[in-house]
């Protein structure tokens, strides 16, 4: 073989290899260009949410990079991101395992197509069940709308949040009479909880002082809670169907029974009225209701940004968001390590007052353009929190908090 055969073999080699790499687009065939990629290393941030809709779960996932900001918009059948390969659809065909193609976006550009590979290695090993520790990996080659080619692997934690389990609360008359005294001398309160559909949803078996005046307060679980003879326990739960015996304390998640164990917290906080937060340390489960039977929204975004006060005091400007909109606005003013959890009476000139527990006035004047201090949105209007009134903030769980007033009530996830 001559010099000029080799010359054209080689040239057409190095064309077959060019055409080889261009054929395919991992994990799609096709004549494509290079994708532009982005690389693990790039990641700096992600967030994530879960809401119910018509098709399944609608999960939206926010990565930010260097040098992209990806929004994955995609449809599943649990709270949390299941493992899936999810290939682009319409929004009004997408079902579980797709992903809505046109609100799916790299740096504000939507898409068309693509594929979106996630798995997830849980740290329940044996159950497999979600947990916020658990590591994801997403990997994904998705097509812009002008036709460029994107791809990019991203691998760490997303926190995903349950439905709260919403209905009423036995409270009131019903509530006092499920009240029994114990042997040792302490008030037995055993708590039922229906959804919104009539069914049981969780039983609460509580031990308080009989002084008390509230169910409020944080309970250790206990085996034998009644024989313990003491306050501010609450009996653990147990369930053996070949037997036909179930007792104590547990909830309903995801349509199965979950014991409140031995040695795990309990925080039952109030909301308003007699309305509760039921939260379950160890897990994310929040049960809330009011004795109206009106669900209370676990929706709600919470941001605090302290500063300190020339008087020594901390001052708390926390916003509320849901959905990214405003919400409501506190200003509050504690002593300087104090927890935010308080009545505060709002007053005018909070800040020169110097004072804890206090929450400033909302003003709002917009012919002057001066707006500020504490308010919240009732039907689209901002409603000013007045000089006089009360604001109570009170801990419902690991970085739960609710806010109740004279005309709302939240529960806020910070």
């Amino acid at each position: 073989m001559d010099m000029k055969k080799n010359i054209i073999l080689i040239a057409l080699l190095g064309l077959s290899l060019v055409s080889c790499y261009k054929s395919k687009l991992d994990p799609i065939s096709g004549m494509f260009p290079v994708p532009s990629e982005v690389k693990a290393s790039e990641f700096t941030a992600a967030s994530a949410t879960s809401v119910k809709g018509e098709q399944g779960r609608l999960i939206d996932v926010d990565l930010k990079a260097s040098s992209a900001s990806i929004h994955l918009a995609l449809v599943g059948n649990k709270y949390y991101l299941s493992e899936n390969v999810y290939l682009g659809a319409l929004e009004a065909t997408a079902t579980n395992g797709t992903f809505i193609a046109a609100k799916t976006t790299v740096n504000g550009l939507g898409t068309k197509e693509g594929r979106i590979t996630v798995s997830r290695v849980p740290v329940d090993t044996e159950k497999k069940t979600y947990s916020l520790d658990d590591i994801y990996t997403i990997s994904a080659v998705l097509f812009l709308v002008d036709g460029a080619p994107v791809k990019f692997e991203w691998t760490g934690k997303l926190a995903f949040y349950p439905d709260p389990i919403t209905g009423d609360i036995i409270v009131e008359n019903q509530l006092t009479d499920t009240v029994s005294d114990t042997e040792a001398g302490m008030k037995k309160h055993l708590i039922s909880l229906v959804d919104d559909s009539g069914n049981p949803s969780g039983t609460f078996e509580i031990f308080v002082d009989p002084a008390a005046t509230s169910i409020a307060g944080t309970y250790l679980c206990k085996e034998y809670a009644e024989a313990a003879g003491e306050a501010g326990i609450i009996a653990n739960g147990y369930n053996f169907p070949e037997w036909g015996i179930s007792g104590g304390s547990y909830f309903m998640k995801d349509g199965v029974r979950v014991d409140v164990n031995a040695g795990q917290l309990v925080v039952i906080a109030p909301l308003s009225g007699k309305s509760y937060v039921f939260n379950v340390a160890g897990t994310d489960i929040v049960v809330a209701g009011t004795e109206m039977g009106e669900a209370i929204v676990f929706g709600y975004a919470g941001v605090d940004t302290a500063s300190d006060t020339e008087a020594g005091k901390k001052k708390h400007l926390v916003n509320v968001t849901e959905d990214g909109a405003p919400v409501a606005v506190f200003e509050l003013f504690t002593d300087v390590d104090a927890d935010i959890t308080a009545t505060y009476l709002c007053k005018e000139y909070a800040e020169a007052a110097g004072e804890a527990g206090i929450i400033a006035n909302g003003y709002n004047f917009p012919e002057w353009g001066i707006s500020g201090g504490s308010y919240y949105m009732k039907d689209g209007a901002r409603v000013d929190i007045n000089a006089g009134e009360l604001v109570t903030v009170a801990k419902a769980g690991d970085k739960l908090y609710s806010f109740c007033g004279d005309g709302f009530t939240y529960l806020v996830k910070f």
